[in-house]
């Protein structure tokens, strides 16, 4: 017979292995590879009141490592996660911190959902910023690794997406802002009994993102919703129609609650038409517009995709490898990247998608840097995202383009076109041989 014991242990005591002091330079390229964090928590903010925060927490033990004393004893993994509340990255004071011990043991080892939560204590604030930072390490005591993440909290007023509780009809909390239409869903607040939520709904067909060398300004955003209706609070609700959802207590200011509704099988690739867009991104302008001719044609729509892969890979088993990795990258990019619109759509997606995980994500109350291949290197491939203030979404970010980047661009889409699946390893080749040239052709010195 199967059986498991959780046991928790929060831990009020300092956490003092080290400090936060120069966190932003901490490398978290793990975050954006698939293959590098074995541990993927996901966390969910409530504010309680002016000083206490609620964060939910869900862990698959299916990223766990098992292990057992001998054959007659029962699977354990251990886990422990350690937090600590910081006013910014930049700075060193611990406005609170803690810990979470978890004890999984199991007669066999299969997949289960771990949900939990702990308690934060949280400043005036009157005396702290409207933006605060939660540090959080996850450890596998087992496998001895750990990963870490910040992750932003925004405070104030009682329209902030914080005071809204998600979940599902059993009373689940939900950690994904993204719902199919006609799934149901219970939102409510934390601290208030609303009879209505004001919605703001946006149907969109946002642009793609622009080439980071591109010297045109990205499309803003107008604001103003397609239709704002009323919904009652204390029901069931489910989403009509593709597009997204913003919830609010009134409509005397933008701060509010966003829901997502792209596809059914969002953030998966699941048909040529899913397929399609994200080719935009390695296609011709003549080739995009017979691509786009075809969207409701399935077969034709199928037919001509398969045919460009072929072509561009020289036969099919290299066409399906070169398939596999590309939509791969998209699929990851709805992950991480998503916010009001699809991850592959965003700035960081498109790099993602053509360039692969980069070797170096380095973030900051700011934004974010990415670096691929060699940092020092005279070929640089460092890019830089600010973050955007945005209503709808905490994941907005814009990429600072530069003509610097024409070359390094028209190199990897032309290796995607000669059947080549580019990634790091060619953009340092290409950083090597660079900087032997310039070594090469350097003036001469004379002491």
């Amino acid at each position: 017979m199967r059986k498991a014991v959780i046991f928790i242990l929060i831990s009020t005591l300092l956490w003092s292995c080290r400090g936060p002091e120069g966190l932003q330079t901490n490398n978290l390229s793990y975050l954006y590879n698939e293959q590098e964090m074995a541990l993927r928590p996901y966390f969910r903010f409530e504010y309680l009141g002016d000083t206490l925060c609620k964060v939910h927490y869900r862990l698959e033990t299916g990223n766990f490592l098992f292990t057992r004393l001998s054959d007659d004893k029962t699977y354990e993994a251990h886990v422990h996660i350690k937090y600590q509340l910081l006013p910014r990255m930049e700075q060193e004071q611990v406005l609170d911190s803690g810990s979470v011990r978890l004890q999984h043991q199991v007669e066999d080892v299969s997949n289960k959902i771990i949900n939990g939560s702990f308690y934060l204590k949280l400043p005036p604030e009157s005396r702290s910023p409207e933006k605060l930072t939660l540090y959080v390490t996850t450890v596998d005591l087992n496998r001895g690794s750990e990963q870490s993440n910040f992750i932003l909290l925004k405070r104030g007023n009682l329209n902030n997406p914080n005071n809204f509780s998600l979940r599902d009809t059993s009373g689940h909390i939900l950690f994904t802002n993204h719902l199919p239409a006609g799934v149901p869903f219970q939102l409510s607040h934390t601290q208030l009994e609303p009879r209505y939520y004001y919605v703001s709904y946006y149907q969109r067909e946002f642009p793609l993102a622009l080439p980071p060398y591109s010297s045109r300004e990205s499309q803003s955003f107008d604001i103003q919703p397609d239709s704002t209706f009323l919904v009652p609070a204390d029901t069931v609700l489910a989403l009509r129609n593709i597009g997204f959802y913003h919830f609010r207590l009134d409509t005397s200011q933008w701060s509010g609650f966003t829901l997502y509704s792209f596809y059914p099988h969002f953030p998966m690739v699941g048909n040529h038409r899913d397929m399609a867009g994200p080719l935009r991104y390695l296609t011709t302008q003549s080739e995009y517009d017979e691509l786009q001719a075809l969207l409701d044609q399935p077969q034709k729509l199928s037919d001509w995709i398969d045919d460009f892969w072929i072509r561009k890979a020289g036969n099919a088993q290299r066409a399906r490898d070169m398939i596999r990795e590309y939509y791969e990258r998209v699929e990851s990019a709805n992950r991480f990247f998503s916010s009001y619109h699809e991850g592959w759509k965003t700035d960081r997606g498109i790099l993602y998608i053509i360039y692969g995980p980069p070797n170096k994500v380095y973030r900051s109350s700011a934004g974010e840097a990415w670096v691929y291949g060699n940092e020092s290197s005279g070929l640089s491939y460092y890019f830089n995202f600010i973050r955007l203030d945005n209503p709808f979404s905490d994941n907005d970010f814009e990429l600072e383009r530069s003509p610097q980047y024409r070359y390094g661009w028209g190199q990897a889409i032309e290796a995607w076109r000669r059947g080549h699946i580019y990634n790091t390893k060619d953009i340092r080749r290409e950083q090597d041989d660079y900087d032997q040239l310039q070594y090469r052709t350097r003036t001469p010195m004379w002491y």
